[in-house]
């Protein structure tokens, strides 16, 4: 499609952008026969509200990582959750592994204290909202919020958003 637009000289792209999303979503289609499912759901939103969602979901993991695999020469995988370990070489069809290995964690005190903050110290809202991300109160929040987690907690912390 793109090449067809390109020949034609259409100067705005921007415009055939969702056609340009079906036509990729088709070609993906076309190229993989195995290792795909078309996910629909009509209405994904709410009840009434015609919506359509059309997904192209991989079930083959091999598939995905196949064009790193045959770009590089080595190639690096880490992971917390990988487990069990032996096993993903030959899901995801690597050849030539050299090393894998797993590492325990002991714990000999205790390190996890999960926390869920709902405002911040001027009570306005702290919230991954996509609409409210950039809101400079949320950011000033947030911020605030690590800066003095960062203070009391003694080796560190992980935070996720």
């Amino acid at each position: 499609l793109r090449s067809l637009l390109n020949t034609l000289r259409v100067s705005n792209l921007d415009e055939f952008t969702p056609i340009t999303k079906v036509a990729d979503f088709v070609t993906l289609l076309g190229t993989y026969a195995q290792g795909f499912t078309v996910i629909t759901d009509p209405y994904p939103e709410a009840e009434g509200i015609y919506d359509p969602t059309l997904l192209l979901s991989c079930l083959d993991a091999s598939l995905a990582i196949r064009p790193v695999f045959k770009r590089y020469q080595s190639v690096v995988l880490t992971s917390g959750t990988i487990s069990p370990l032996e096993m993903y070489p030959k899901i995801l069809g690597m050849t030539n592994v050299v090393v894998t290995e797993s590492f325990s964690i002991t714990m000999a005190r205790k390190c996890l204290c999960p926390l869920i903050v709902t405002h911040g110290p001027d009570q306005v809202p702290i919230t991954s909202r996509f609409s409210l991300r950039e809101d400079p109160g949320v950011v000033h929040n947030y911020g605030e919020l690590l800066e003095q987690l960062v203070q009391t907690v003694p080796d560190g912390l992980v935070c996720f958003f």
